[in-house]
């Protein structure tokens, strides 16, 4: 096992979502950068730099409505 690998698991462990979600905003404003349509990719780059806890606090509100909707049954 590579000496290295506990301390990525710890470091992914204490802030797990979030260095993932930034990864993956990484990858497509790459892919964004690829494009040839300026239009297409003023729009990518725009869909893909929202922050994690924007996002965070959006899924949580999304998630909300449906949690009180549900308890009121």
């Amino acid at each position: 096992m590579k000496a290295w690998l506990p301390t990525a698991c710890a470091l992914l462990s204490l802030s797990g979502c979030e260095l993932l979600y930034d990864m993956g905003q990484q990858t497509a404003l790459r892919d964004c950068e690829q494009m040839q349509d300026a239009t297409a990719r003023s729009e990518c780059r725009r869909r893909n730099s929202q922050d994690y806890r924007d996002y965070e606090q959006k899924r949580q509100q999304l998630k909300s409505p449906a949690a009180a909707s549900g308890a009121q049954r």
